[in-house]
């Protein structure tokens, strides 16, 4: 029997057009190689970007025009890791033209496209994923049977934290996610919609109304002397800056159905490197989980002798098959583009299938609808609920 064979064309070649490419090729290894995955087409704004990435990554071509990728009869998946605001019109083309989409998060700069884009992928019968790795660790799919299981008891407090400091220094320069036109908006968007899906994922229930406070603490940067959008590409200093219309730190609190949450986001919280972490609270326990231990998480039960309570450590191990197919051994570190290639496969899988991806348009659009609902909040100064949202 022929192999089966999936043609994939990436749309935009920096940082992480590189971890797309590279989990591509990495997946095979670690999940089996059928089906044959094929590298057809990279897309960059120059030509020598779009040549480098084309040698480096292992694709068979390249182009500047992302027309050339949705128009290309051997690609099936369309890998879209452009800015934010190119989202839209590619993915709305590529849909037109029946192709499966990848796509990074967030699926678009506000809900009302996202949810066109939902809509029309449904309609089209085209499989869809948003990038929203952190919840593809085995470990959150643990902690998401837990919760489920009713071990920690009715839900009744979300909070969660995501902060680094990749845009922390004033000298890093002026990048697109500085753009409210291109990034739709700044960390409530950029890492709060993390904190939102890892919400949906977890405890799977919808918010009621959210109040947010969004800052500017770099109010401008110097003019970028190199493509990028974070601290890595900084180069020099340029005497021209530009201002920064997007926000550095937000902090949210929300009802949802049964209980309240908070989270904060920050992108200057500087020697913060990536610290992100949650801690959920039932009627008869609680869990908690920090970046620092990406493999772990604690469980508390509020059950047996008093003295004897306390959490218990959970190391993720090979009793998920997808950990087991990176390691034999519980302990061993899962991290960054292992859970990037573990979606990268559930993607494949799925269209292989021909059934639905997790997560897809729809869960994207739900989380955009809160970070719009967030953006309303703190230019009106109020509570918003979400349902006066549209999307």
């Amino acid at each position: 029997m022929a192999r089966k064979r999936i043609g994939v064309g990436l749309i935009g070649a920096g940082w992480m057009g590189r971890v797309h490419s590279k989990c591509l090729t990495t997946q095979s290894a670690v999940f089996g190689p059928d089906p044959e995955i094929s590298l057809e087409v990279v897309v960059d704004i120059t030509e020598e970007l779009a040549r480098n990435a084309s040698s480096s990554f292992g694709f068979k071509r390249y182009a500047t025009d992302w027309r050339e990728v949705v128009d290309d009869p051997s690609v099936d998946i369309v890998d879209i890791v452009t800015p934010n605001d190119a989202h839209y019109d590619i993915a709305m083309a590529a849909i037109a033209r029946g192709k499966h989409i990848y796509c990074e998060k967030p699926l678009a700069n506000d809900a009302g496209k996202a949810r066109e884009m939902t809509d029309a992928a449904e309609r089209a019968g085209v499989i869809t994923m948003v990038g929203f790795n952190y919840i593809k660790n085995p470990v959150q799919t643990l902690v998401r049977r837990v919760i489920a299981d009713g071990e920690i008891g009715e839900v009744k407090h979300f909070g969660g934290w995501m902060n680094s400091d990749f845009m922390g220094r004033p000298d890093i320069p002026h990048s697109w996610r500085n753009e409210t036109a291109r990034a739709g908006s700044g960390a409530i968007g950029d890492i709060g919609s993390h904190m939102v899906a890892f919400f949906y994922h977890l405890v799977g229930r919808e918010f009621v109304d959210i109040i947010s406070s969004h800052t500017i603490i770099v109010p401008e940067r110097p003019a970028p002397t190199a493509l990028g959008g974070y601290s890595q590409t900084a180069s020099g200093k340029n005497a021209r800056t530009i201002r920064n219309q997007t926000d550095d730190i937000s902090t949210t609190m929300f009802h949802f159905d049964g209980g309240t949450g908070q989270f904060e986001c920050s992108r200057v919280a500087l020697g913060r490197r990536v610290d992100i972490g949650y801690a959920i609270v039932g009627t008869k326990g609680s869990v908690r989980y920090s970046y620092d231990h990406i493999n772990r998480f604690e469980l508390y039960r509020e059950e047996g002798p008093v003295e004897l309570r306390g959490f218990t450590q959970i190391e993720m191990g090979p009793s998920d098959p997808r950990f087991a197919a990176f390691h034999p051994i519980a302990g061993l570190g899962l991290g960054y583009d292992d859970y990037k290639t573990m979606e990268l496969r559930d993607m494949i899988d799925a269209v292989i299938a021909g059934k639905p991806a997790y997560p897809d348009f729809g869960f994207a659009t739900r989380v955009q609808r809160i970070v719009d609902s967030a953006i309303r909040s703190d230019a009106e100064r109020r509570w918003v609920e979400l349902s006066e949202m549209p999307g």
